[in-house]
């Protein structure tokens, strides 16, 4: 297998244009057409992080922090740039899979909750999905080939299901002009006829393939559709929650128990029980609104600020600061999620990169 090959593999997972505007990921240091003799799945990319990769002669690093952030301006014999050039000397490829796997169902919020023993979660802010609809007139006769056809272009797909579509009957009505070369009808005759409109979603992406499948299939020589722009709640977000009975000692006990790290600081704004929890990995402050406005009763985040921390008591809301390392479990689920994918020889990182340690 090549780099590339595993790229796209990668992307099924977590697609990289899920994401940020602001992120770095995707092959940050490397060669897409190398082939791969390993993968070490890991938080960080350190020095420690490479000397295992080398040792076990694994030549694809996948980490979730990118290395190589806009502020690198300069790869010397310091910092980052001994990481980068450590790299480059030994031949292994560096991706980073950062807010792209932070967006989905089973990302890194997933992967923390699982660790707790939570496998049933569902997305805790979910992002709008933008859809394009393709509504299209058809003769009755033709709407299965026509169906069979856009399909395999990729429309009709919503999450695990595909051929997906609606119809319904219609009466269209056309006269053909005295240059066309009507497929129903006469040139200057008014024709009737029994039609079905076809209608389904597709990835606005795939906008151009689709229209030239619709073209290609359809039998008129000039087919009636229209396109539509479509927003609705997507299947992806940031974050989860999850279902728990206990009270905040329970869960603080059961977070150091399960990851072996020690709970940074707790916020206790009330002292009711604990019946829904939100996790949002890494840095998650900002979207403490969200999290309480879908009814967490406590929140599982990183990095929390003293005035964060000081607002959030204020609002009786309850905070778990387990710190932005807790992050590091996302090795494990994301070695598990390749592996569901390919027979590969895969290893989560054994080094740490937890700076306060």
């Amino acid at each position: 297998m090549k780099v590339h090959e595993l790229f796209g593999v990668l992307d099924s997972i977590a697609p990289f244009k899920d994401s940020e505007d602001w992120d770095n990921t995707g092959l940050l240091v490397g060669d897409m057409q190398s082939e791969v003799t390993g993968v070490l799945t890991t938080l960080d990319c350190s020095m420690e992080t490479v000397e295992e990769a080398r040792q076990n002669d694994i030549n694809v690093v996948v980490a979730h922090h990118p290395l190589i952030f806009p502020k690198t301006s300069s790869v010397t014999e310091a910092g980052t740039g001994a990481i980068i050039r450590s790299l480059i000397k030994n031949d292994i490829n560096l991706i980073a899979m950062h807010t792209n796997l932070d967006h989905q169902p089973r990302g890194v919020s997933h992967m923390i909750a699982e660790r707790l023993g939570f496998h049933d979660t569902e997305v805790l802010i979910r992002h709008e999905a933008s859809y394009k609809k393709l509504r299209v007139n058809i003769p009755a006769e033709d709407r299965g080939q026509l169906k069979s056809d856009l399909a395999k272009a990729g429309v009709g797909r919503q999450g695990d299901y595909t051929d997906c579509f609606f119809e319904y009957p219609v009466k269209g009505q056309f006269r053909p002009g005295g240059d066309a070369n009507p497929h129903i009808g006469a040139r200057g005759e008014l024709e009737n006829v029994d039609e079905y409109i076809v209608e389904a979603i597709y990835d606005p992406a795939i906008e151009n393939h689709v229209v030239e499948a619709l073209v290609e299939s359809h039998p008129y020589e000039e087919p009636a559709f229209d396109i539509l722009s479509i927003h609705k709640p997507g299947e992806k977000g940031l974050g989860v929650l999850f279902d728990y009975e206990g009270t905040m000692d329970d869960l603080v006990s059961l977070i150091e128990e399960k990851t072996g790290l020690s709970v940074v600081n707790t916020v206790r704004g009330s002292d009711k029980p604990i019946r829904r929890v939100a996790v949002i990995g890494g840095s998650g402050m900002s979207y403490i609104n969200g999290a309480f406005a879908r009814g967490a009763d406590v929140l599982l985040t990183g990095d929390v600020k003293y005035h964060e921390a000081y607002d959030a008591k204020l609002a009786g809301r309850n905070i778990i600061d387990t710190g932005h390392y807790m992050e590091h479990v996302m090795a494990e689920g994301l070695k598990i999620l390749i592996e569901e994918q390919l027979d590969i020889r895969v290893k989560a990182t054994q080094s740490s990169t937890n700076p306060f340690s």
